[in-house]
């Protein structure tokens, strides 16, 4: 299934209804469910976050195999490139106080997702990831 969001952080709620309503019609475990919802939530943040002047809406997709295996798509339409799946030094062995900040979500993604693709063309980035059932380690 397909919908635009509105580029805020109040759509937050929405776009977790949305994506709940199709997990759980797919009986999706909750093991799967919560790395999507927090992978999807992730990247719709910093999509809002760091481009402030764009009022586009964000396009979600999410769709579920019969095998239970759940790809989201977000596009973001006129946002600044950022390859999601880039490595970074992220130290999360280091006490609070000595962490640097940010960078720290998108490891998250980069280990919770089973594939995570990202492309950039013309002004719209598209950000692709994937859960499979039985990969449930969180």
């Amino acid at each position: 299934m397909y919908r635009d969001f509105p580029r805020r952080l109040e759509s937050l709620a929405t776009l977790y209804d949305f994506t709940e309503e199709i997990l759980e019609a797919s009986d999706i475990s909750p093991g799967v469910r919560f790395p999507v919802h927090l992978a999807m939530e992730e990247l719709f943040v910093n999509m809002v976050k760091y481009n402030p002047e764009v009022e586009t809406d964000i396009a979600v997709e999410v769709t579920v195999t019969s095998e239970g295996k759940v790809t989201v798509t977000l596009i973001d339409d006129g946002g600044v490139e950022f390859d999601v799946t880039a490595a970074r030094k992220v130290n999360i062995g280091a006490p609070l106080e000595e962490r640097t900040p940010g960078g720290l979500g998108i490891h998250l993604i980069q280990n919770l997702a089973d594939d995570l693709d990202y492309t950039y063309k013309d002004g719209r980035g598209k950000v692709i990831f994937t859960k499979e059932s039985g990969n449930e380690d969180v």
